[in-house]
């Protein structure tokens, strides 16, 4: 494998050594190291060859400079089966700090000596003490016990790493004085707990989660026990709730729960759809129900997913209804790029690269502590031209990006006015109209070849990606593409989990998330597949790489970051913990652009200010390579290449649309352009002869409305949900 493709999962090793000198002799050392292997842990027995080859390698690193001799008295894997307080069992990992608390817990203190500039615990005992600690471990215990003790469950905790405390530190401070917060933190910086633990150190005991994505509830139950686990803290989930309907009992219920919380003055946290509370008639919706939300003096209001906007005139009236004289209001968003502005200093940030930041610092300030960073993976972008490779490639290029999905994985409609052609004999409405083309694609992305660098060329690489997310343009699509998989001669393999769901409509969000984790529980291998579902604050563990098959050059920040961030979910998966997680995107220059963007885009900048983008656009590139594939050719972007080629691209989509594209005009993903440079671009509009947009003969104007792809796709979903006599919300009749 290509040293540059880092594995996505490896296994921690703990081994135990002695020093026969005069210092160490009748101690022993308990330390760590990693093992990147694909076989599973009963292939991979305690001291055998793979594992010592790790271990030796650690220990000689560890001991080279002193050139000391060393004897490796043990090895084995660092995994133990845990069995949760709810009979949820897993394969966990732990580290060699684990097995020092327990020898520490019993009574055994270390020596410490000071080995290549940092402090190392050795302890004076004989090494069956030690196997005892480990397996007092592997049994859920803290300590060595002095008979055989019964296997201990384990109860789930945990404890806020520095931000996230300071976070509510913050917010606390800010809610002294004023009303909004807004938290601007990176997907997968757990902001659910820290809400919770913020509920908790202020002691609101009315609180109301709203959120437009009713999956994301999922880490709202789970983690609520993690911090008020053995209080009277409840949480309450409207879960049968019918966004496009009502059911009067169920309300008047929900209405009683409610009432009897407050009266017998239980704390909770209510879990609530914005979508139910838009129908509600106290604001103009078509049905009484959810007065008693609208009746209670609420503590606390918070925003989830407050990027999806809450500013519309029924978001608006929701959250007025809702907010009284002294109700606090607090959003949460991973991609706060559009609503920042609107709080002003009331702000915590968080971003990737802070995180990314004290994970690799704070090995060198804690050696001897738990790293709580190391459960983050790292995140890869890699970048693939394939418009020389896929079979007719240049029926799907334009003007404006060098791929274009929704031709490439249109399907037969049998409306001839859509399709352009009679379906032909031999195909179906439902198939791909490029069906070929789409094959290619296939094979090429699977095709053994231990010098390629797609996803599923290898042994290695299929280990790596075992389940990976398919972003796809629309329902359609993704049925078709879901057809194609299971008959494939590679991926028929692979349990294909279709979370776009059949028709017109999508996969609810609940159904979406049970369907996948079903699919991974029994299956080695899977790939999701999804036009938008599950890529908003949803966690599957499992997933390693994203597949980016949809959108365009237009794509939005919000949404790119959004779904490439599914991904970067911690996960310990049959004993290997998750190090790295790969977003492949068939549209490079949409990835430069995005990239750029989400690294505070502006419009003008004084040269301090540019200066200081550009060290942020290196130092996120630094902790998430972005890379350009081309067959077995890997190149990694610094920012001077990167600010290159995001000026060509520019410059190509403007003389291609015969200067009729502003971008060339305008600063584009921060790049700075003088009032010179757009004059002379301006005359040399009147030199070149035009090639107006859609001159190619493949390509065929849809609309002269100025539709993103994901404008178009949202605005068919809501026009056959209406063909179809279904309610529209107002997000869908605004599409």
């Amino acid at each position: 494998m290509s040293a540059t493709y880092k594995p996505t999962a490896r296994y921690n090793v703990i081994y135990i050594f002695t020093i026969h000198d005069e210092a160490h002799e009748g101690k022993v050392k308990v330390g760590k190291t990693e093992l990147n292997s694909i076989k599973s842990p009963v292939q991979l027995p305690a001291n055998c060859p793979e594992i010592q080859r790790a271990a030796h390698d650690r220990i000689r690193e560890y001991t080279r400079t002193a050139m000391i001799e060393y004897e490796l008295l043990h090895c084995e894997l660092a995994v133990r089966e845990i069995t949760l307080d709810d009979g949820t069992a897993y394969k966990g990992d732990f580290i060699d700090n684990d097995i020092h608390d327990v020898l520490k817990n019993s009574g055994y203190r270390p020596e410490v000596f000071r080995d290549n500039g940092r402090d190392s615990e050795w302890f004076c005992l004989d090494i069956s003490v030690v196997f005892k600690a480990i397996k007092a471990f592997k049994d859920g215990l803290s300590v060595i016990p002095r008979d055989n003790a019964p296997k201990q469950t384990v109860h789930k905790t945990i404890t806020l790493r520095e931000e996230q405390a300071a976070c509510v530190e913050k917010t606390k401070n800010i809610f002294v004085h004023d009303d909004n917060m807004l938290w601007d933190c990176k997907m997968r910086f757990g902001k659910t707990v820290t809400a919770y633990q913020l509920i908790k150190e202020i002691g609101f005991k009315k609180t109301i989660v709203m959120t437009h994505r009713p999956a994301v509830k999922d880490s709202w139950l789970s983690d609520h026990e993690l911090i008020f686990g053995g209080t009277d803290h409840r949480i309450i989930d409207k879960s049968n709730e019918s966004i496009e309907g009502y059911d009067d009992v169920m309300d008047s219920q929900n209405d009683k729960i409610l009432n009897d919380m407050v009266s017998q003055d239980i704390p909770f946290v209510y879990f609530a759809s914005v979508q139910d509370l838009r129908g509600s008639a106290r604001i103009g919706g078509k049905y009484n129900k959810n007065n008693a939300v609208f009746d209670l003096d609420w503590d606390l209001i918070i925003v989830d997913e407050a990027h999806e906007g809450i500013k519309g005139n029924e978001g608006e009236e929701v959250i007025k209804k809702l907010k009284k004289q002294n109700t606090k209001l607090l959003s949460l968003t991973g991609t706060a790029y559009s609503i920042r502005k609107d709080y002003g200093n009331n702000v915590f940030t968080w971003t990737y690269i802070d995180e990314q930041k004290k994970k690799l610092s704070w090995e060198e300030n804690h050696p001897s502590e738990r790293n709580p960073y190391a459960d983050l993976p790292t995140m890869n972008v890699l970048t693939f031209d394939v418009s020389e490779k896929v079979k007719d490639a240049y029926r799907f290029a334009t003007a404006n990006m060098a791929f274009t999905f929704r031709e490439f994985f249109r399907t037969w409609t049998g409306d001839i006015s859509k399709d352009y052609y009679p379906v032909p004999a031999g195909k179906s409405v439902g198939d791909f109209v490029w069906e070929d083309s789409v094959l290619s694609f296939l094979n090429l992305i699977s095709n053994d070849d231990e010098t390629s660098n797609y996803p599923f060329s290898t042994e290695e690489y299929r280990d790596m990606f075992a389940h990976t997310f398919w972003i796809v343009p629309g329902v359609k699509e993704a049925a078709a593409l879901s057809k194609m998989l299971q008959s494939h001669p590679f991926f028929k393999q692979y349990k294909i989990a279709n979370v776009a769901g059949d028709g017109d409509v999508e996969e609810p969000f609940g159904i979406a998330l049970d369907k996948v984790r079903e699919a991974i529980k029994g299956n080695p291998r899977t790939i999701t597949l999804s036009c938008g579902r599950l890529t908003t604050g949803v966690t599957v563990p499992e997933w390693t790489g994203i597949m980016m098959l949809s959108g365009s050059a237009e794509t939005s920040v919000n949404n790119y970051m959004q779904a490439i961030f599914r991904v970067q979910s911690p996960a310990v998966i049959n004993g290997k913990r998750k190090e790295n997680c790969y977003v492949f995107d068939f549209a490079p220059d949409r990835a430069l652009r995005v990239i750029a963007e989400s690294n505070q885009k502006s419009e003008k900048r004084t040269p301090k200010q540019e200066e200081q983008y550009r060290a942020q656009l290196a130092e996120f590139i630094n902790f998430c390579p972005v890379i350009s594939v081309d067959g077995t050719e890997m190149h990694f972007y610094d920012v001077p290449e990167m600010m290159r080629q995001i000026k060509r691209i520019s410059v190509d989509d403007a003389i291609n649309s015969g200067f009729d594209d502003n971008s060339v005009y305008l600063s584009e993903a921060g790049i700075t352009r003088s009032a010179e440079d757009r004059e002379i671009l301006r005359k040399l509009s009147d030199v070149v002869a035009p090639k107006k947009k859609g001159q190619r003969e493949n390509s065929v104007l849809i609309n002269n409305q100025g539709l993103t792809e994901e404008e178009h796709r949202r605005a068919e979903r809501a026009q056959a949900k209406q063909r179809k006599g279904k309610e529209l919300t107002p997000e869908e009749q605004a599409a």
